[in-house]
């Protein structure tokens, strides 16, 4: 293997997370091979709900503006009853990351989009119709053998490998690596329509034990049902043309929408043992699959992206030490897990299987909206688990699991440029690290900081928030100031004066640096992000945050 020949990273698989990693790692300047063994990218739909954090991974990659003209933004959850009244709604009002909570795509146009953006970079060849056949690592790099549509077989050499191959993963059952969960017994039929007739932009939840189902709007006049097949029917049965037109006959307008797909799929909540293998990386459903109850799966595999992408693009150019990698696999699939518990968990409300459970449950929910603290917890979505980590590739700040800012995502508020421009904060944040301050003076912004060795090596981005209250001129050269333009900043992180934020180019915290103690955390983080040609230090006690949980509870 001669590494003068290798490429710094082939992407196995052309779904959505394989394009959003090509995306990433080209907007950090890696050139990728990225293989697909279909000849294009999925034409029907699949994944249709897309969240706030994954809107703004899409943002980094430059592409949100574009997907949002594609979508029906911020709708949210209506939970039926046995008689099909409401018991409960779930309808986050809230934007902490810059977009809506909840807001529904058709992922043949995210998939064309992503691909299309591909084209913005020179740094990309994507090769559809080409099967990874085997698989081979060494200390130094990882050796692949592919086969063409046409029968044409050649070896490709990278320094790493990311497997976004899905669910079944080839790359996965190469790497010999094994998943642990379960498979639902139940099979659902999955019907997707176009040209619908219901203009309730809601999703409506049926929990009866008769026929569990959800009913779900699309953008451009598009639904999906999805029902829960019952003991003794057959896929056959359920597929039937006439048994689906019962079905949405029972259920609303649609009777006679044109149906696009109607399909019977076994969901999985399971998770694989191993992340990382050597130079190869598990993303996506290769990694995990989640039931759908709460529109995660897709998400979660985002996040894998967003995570990864910039990790290996500091290694590859020689920024970070190779060891940056490891806390991928410390990082991700706690929160990963969460989110399957969480959907499993959505799943038992959905799917009672008596009528006494149901009629419990749904009085339960009930109760809750007379408890306006419990009632919010709900509406506002506030039991999804937090965008956090109890370790990883960041420097503790010593405070409490529920008060530490470190390893959680930084909020994304409007900002003021100083030409009177509204941004979101991830504009000024550019792609790569960034160290906020907040301060009236952008000019004394970053007085009392220590020299730190490693900032010009990231080629870290100097921003100053100043309050609603101040405009943002006169910032030194190499800062960029903005203006915190509704408070939402300085109302999250109210001690903010008192320390600096040092943000990672996936936005999460990575340390804070308390201005009147800052050298013990700066030390620290010059440990952790030593130079690639010295020896990787140990971390300093604590460098790693030991969280119990990051989950709200009411």
């Amino acid at each position: 293997m001669n590494p003068d020949h290798r490429i710094p990273v082939a992407i196995v698989g052309a779904g959505p997370i394989g394009l959003t990693l090509a995306n990433l790692l080209s907007t950090y300047g890696v050139p990728v091979v990225l293989l697909e063994k279909n000849s294009t990218t999925v034409q029907q739909p699949r994944a249709i709900s897309i969240d706030d954090e994954s809107l703004r991974t899409l943002q980094v990659a430059g592409l949100a503006d574009e997907m949002l003209k594609l979508c029906a933004l911020d709708y949210g959850s209506v939970y039926l009853d046995t008689r099909r009244r409401p018991f409960a709604k779930v309808s986050p009002s809230t934007a902490e990351f810059g977009y809506p909570r909840r807001t529904a795509f058709s992922q043949p146009q995210l998939e064309a989009l992503l691909r299309e953006g591909l084209g913005r970079f020179g740094t990309v060849d994507a090769r559809f119709g080409h099967e990874v056949t085997h698989l081979q690592q060494n200390e130094s790099g990882a050796v692949l053998q592919v086969r063409a549509v046409d029968g044409a077989q050649y070896t490709l050499h990278a320094q790493y490998v990311a497997a976004c191959d899905g669910g079944r993963s080839p790359l996965r059952h190469m790497l010999d690596i094994g998943m642990s969960g379960h498979t639902y017994e139940k099979k659902w039929l999955i019907i997707d329509l176009e040209g619908t007739r219901d203009n309730f932009r809601e999703t409506r939840v049926y929990c009866d034990p008769r026929r569990p189902g959800i009913n779900l709007p699309g953008p451009g006049q598009t639904r999906r049902f999805e029902f829960m097949l019952l003991d003794g029917e057959t896929d056959e049965q359920v597929t039937d043309e006439a048994f689906v037109r019962r079905l949405l006959r029972d259920h609303g307008p649609d009777e006679n929408a044109h149906i696009v797909r109607k399909q019977v799929y076994t969901f999985h909540a399971l998770m694989a043992q191993q992340w990382r293998k050597g130079r190869a990386f598990l993303l996506g459903d290769a990694a995990h699959l989640t039931p759908p109850f709460a529109g995660q799966g897709l998400n979660s595999g985002l996040r894998d992206a967003a995570n990864l992408a910039w990790k290996l693009a500091g290694v590859v150019q020689g920024r970070l030490h190779a060891k940056a990698l490891d806390s991928y696999q410390q990082e991700r699939p706690e929160h990963a897990w969460q989110l399957i518990e969480m959907a499993i968990t959505l799943g038992r409300i959905m799917m009672p299987d008596t009528m006494s459970k149901a009629h419990l449950i749904q009085s339960g929910f009930r109760a809750l909206r007379l408890v306006p603290p419990l009632n919010d917890y709900i509406t506002q979505m506030r039991y999804k688990p937090k965008p956090c980590f109890s370790k990883g590739f960041f420097v503790a700040d010593g405070a409490a699991p529920r008060d530490t800012l470190v390893g959680r995502m930084l909020t994304q508020p409007l900002v003021e440029t100083q030409d009177r421009q509204t941004r979101k904060l991830d504009e000024v944040l550019a792609d790569g690290f960034a160290l906020l301050a907040f301060a009236d003076d952008p000019q004394k912004a970053f007085d009392g900081l220590p020299a730190m060795q490693f900032e010009e090596r990231l080629g870290i981005n100097r921003v100053c928030i100043t309050s609603r209250f101040y405009n943002p001129f006169e910032a030194p050269q190499g800062v960029v100031a903005v203006r915190d333009k509704t408070g939402a900043f300085e109302e999250r992180y109210p001690g903010a004066r008192d320390y600096w934020l040092l943000v990672r180019p996936d936005r999460y915290v990575m340390a804070r640096i308390p201005r009147k103690a800052a050298n013990a955390t700066v030390d620290a983080l010059q440990r952790l992000l030593s130079p690639p040609e010295a020896p990787c230090a140990e971390p300093a006690p604590g460098a790693a945050l030991e969280v119990a949980t990051c989950k709200e509870t009411p």
